[in-house]
């Protein structure tokens, strides 16, 4: 199955137009304490196989890492597991932050969700 892949700038449009969907952060605690995308979750690629019963299978799931390889492996998972809307940030949070868009630091009880 084809995984859909969006661009920073149709994620921005989407958060602009207030579009419904989940933004998933799937990079590890490390890598996100230098920041994460505003309204994003956190649950790290390596627990992500517990975490899927967090999700509707038919909602709209946007997984993001740091440059798009990551995500696309998970969302090649989640379609394995029978979730049909999820699509890859291409270019990760690497293309959001040259874009000069906002990045947040997570809080200590973000990061700490993520063990």
């Amino acid at each position: 199955m084809k995984i859909k892949e969006i661009s920073v700038n149709t994620l921005v449009e989407w958060q602009k137009r207030g579009e419904k969907f989940k933004l998933i952060d799937i990079r590890s605690q490390g890598e996100m304490q230098n920041g994460m995308i505003p309204t994003g979750a956190a649950h790290p690629m390596t627990a992500i196989a517990g975490e899927l019963d967090r999700y509707q299978q038919e909602e709209t799931i946007v997984i993001y890492c740091r440059s798009g390889v990551r995500s696309a492996q998970v969302c090649s998972f989640m379609q394995q597991h029978g979730f049909t809307d999820v699509i890859n940030l291409g270019g990760g949070i690497m293309d959001w932050a040259k874009q000069g868009l906002e990045v947040v630091v997570p809080t200590e009880d973000v990061l700490q969700a993520c063990l």
